[in-house]
C-alpha cells in the first residue's frame, strides 16, 4: 500500500479539483467549451497514468472509469485527442468524480 499512496494522492487530489471546477457547468456550455475540454481530459490522463500504478485490489474499491472514453487517443497530427465522448466526459467529471475523491480519503485514512 505505501507505494500506492502517492498515487492515491494524486488522484483523489485532480478528482476533486476536476469535479470543484466542473460541478456547476451546464454540459452544454462544457461540450462547446473545447479548451476546458481539453484542460480536463489533460488532468484526466495524469489521474489514469496514476491509476495503471496501483494495485489492481485498489483499483477494484475506487469508481470504476471508462478511460478509453474520456481520454480519447493522442492524434499527432492534430496534437490533439480524439475520439472524446463529451458527454462521458462530463458525467464522470460531475458524478463519478467526487464518488471516487471520497473513496479514495477513505482508502488513505490512517495509512499515511
Amino acid at each position: 500500500m505505501s507505494v500506492a499512496i502517492p498515487y492515491l494522492c494524486d488522484i483523489g487530489q485532480l478528482a476533486d479539483k476536476l469535479a470543484r471546477e466542473f460541478a456547476t457547468l451546464p454540459y452544454e456550455e462544457f461540450a462547446e467549451d473545447t479548451e476546458k475540454i481539453e484542460s480536463a481530459v489533460m488532468r484526466l490522463v495524469i489521474m489514469k497514468e496514476g491509476w495503471t500504478w496501483l494495485p489492481s485490489e485498489i483499483r477494484q474499491e475506487l469508481v470504476p472509469i471508462d478511460w478509453r472514453a474520456v481520454t480519447g487517443k493522442w492524434d499527432w497530427q492534430a496534437r490533439r485527442h480524439v475520439g472524446i465522448d463529451s458527454k462521458e466526459l462530463w458525467e464522470t467529471i460531475v458524478w463519478r468524480l467526487p464518488e471516487m475523491s471520497r473513496k479514495v480519503e477513505e482508502l488513505l485514512k490512517g495509512r499515511e
